[in-house]
Order: C-alpha cells, then sequence, then structure tokens
C-alpha cells in the first residue's frame, strides 16, 4: 500500500477547492425583470428580444448562467451585492457607470410618456412634465431621470403594472396620476395585460441604449469572452436579425 503524505492530501484538496472554485465562476446569475419585448415569460418560459441576444451570447462564449425574474428594484441592488450576478436590460446612465462592469449595447429602448386617451395637455420639452403628476418604476433609469428634472409630483411604484390602472384624465382626482412614463413597447403591453383600456402614448422623448450590467467583482476575462461573442453577432448579422424578428411581431399586434 502506497502511503499518501499529509502535505499531498492538502494540495489535493487545494486543487479539488479551487476547481470547484473556477466551476462556480463560470455559471452567472442573471437577474432580469418582467419588460415586454426585452425579457418577459411566454407558456412560463423566460423569453424575449434582449433574452434571445444575452443567451446566444453566453453560448458563444461558452459561459453558464442560471435564470431569474425578479422586481427591478430586487435585481438591480442584488447585482451590486452578488458576485458572479448581472441585470439585464440596463440604460448605461452617466450615475450608473461606476457602479456596475457593462456589455453591450444590447438592446435599444424608446422611452415614452402614457396617458388615458383623450389627455389635452401639451408636452414638447422634459420640463413640460413639471406640471403634472408622473407615474414610474421605482429604481429605473426614467425615475432617476425625473429626479435630475426635478419633477415634485413624481410617483414611484415597486411593479410598473400598477401604473395604467392610476391613469386619469381629472386632474384633481387624489391618488392618481395624469402621466406615466415607461418602455415605447412595454407601456401598451403591460395595459393590456392588466386589463386597462384607453392607454396610449402621447409623447416618445427619449431613447436609451441598454446594457448587460454586471457585479464589480466579474473577472474581466469574463467580461470580455461576452463582448467579443457579442460584438461578433453584430458582424454576422444575427444580433440583427433576433431584433427584426421582435419587432415584427410588435407591429403585427
Amino acid at each position: 500500500m502506497i502511503a499518501v503524505r499529509p502535505y499531498r492530501i492538502a494540495l489535493l484538496i487545494a486543487a479539488l477547492a479551487s476547481t470547484l472554485e473556477i466551476a462556480a465562476a463560470q455559471t452567472i446569475n442573471l437577474l432580469t425583470e418582467d419588460a415586454f419585448p426585452f425579457q418577459y415569460l411566454e407558456d412560463k418560459k423566460l423569453t424575449g428580444m434582449a433574452v434571445e441576444v444575452v443567451n446566444e451570447a453566453f453560448k458563444r462564449a461558452g459561459i453558464a448562467h442560471k435564470d431569474e425574474i425578479l422586481s427591478w428594484k430586487d435585481a438591480y441592488d442584488r447585482t451590486q451585492i452578488y458576485p458572479n450576478t448581472c441585470v439585464y436590460s440596463t440604460a448605461r446612465t452617466e450615475n450608473r457607470e461606476v457602479v456596475f462592469k457593462w456589455i453591450g449595447p444590447i438592446v435599444e429602448n424608446k422611452w415614452a410618456a402614457f396617458a388615458k386617451k383623450g389627455f389635452k395637455g401639451t408636452l414638447s420639452r422634459p420640463e413640460d412634465l413639471a406640471q403634472y403628476r408622473v407615474g414610474v418604476l421605482q429604481g429605473d433609469a426614467k425615475e432617476r431621470y425625473l429626479k435630475d428634472l426635478r419633477i415634485t409630483f413624481r410617483v414611484p411604484e415597486a411593479d410598473d403594472a400598477r401604473n395604467p390602472s392610476k391613469l386619469t384624465l381629472n386632474r384633481m382626482e387624489p391618488d392618481k396620476i395624469d402621466l406615466w412614463i415607461t418602455g415605447y413597447y412595454s407601456g401598451a403591453h403591460i395595459a393590456a395585460k392588466t386589463g386597462v383600456k384607453d392607454v396610449v402614448p402621447v409623447w416618445v422623448f427619449q431613447s436609451s441604449e441598454n446594457y448587460l450590467a454586471c457585479n464589480l467583482s466579474l473577472p474581466e476575462a469574463t467580461v470580455g469572452k461576452l463582448q467579443k461573442a457579442l460584438d461578433a453577432m453584430k458582424r454576422d448579422g444575427s444580433h440583427k436579425a433576433i431584433l427584426s424578428r421582435y419587432e415584427a411581431k410588435i407591429k403585427a399586434q
């Protein structure tokens, strides 16, 4: 029988631990929200424009991932705390730049103001929002945008699906909102899902490039692999093909 010296056992244990650590590091936790058409559940399966782009990038980079849908605020906050975690689709704004490591852009989102059909207000400048009660998703880049504009009557909600039913044409009705700031594509979809009728976009005022935003501890090598995979998708046309397919689906609705 061959004797195994204690120091060799220690080396074997250390090597095994290192191998397990590397394997764990190769699985990225991807957090996202329900936001059509970028990421949403269909037949209990996560799908969407951004989901397909991200999945293909991870596949090409040879990196495993796990998916979880949360509220936007929870997904955003957890990504800043936990290693090997990313959140998408995330607008890359100045105040967020040093908070994450960025991979993208993966999709582009349009920002819009929605109101009840029959809204008579005039919106041509961001400052015009100040005269209204404005609903917005809590923790979203659009909420920060309203804060920077010093919009006083800002009404954040943890769930964007609560906003359509709060819209009213009666400026005197309490606990209601006059406008709802959300994604141009997702607004009508959310309103339809919640059964609220006559919700229409009244002003499309900005667009944002959305990224995969990752915890600062994510290794640069991993970031580089994913970015290269995404860049290759854009060169070979597969990225555009995914976006075009969803854009056609939106127009057909």
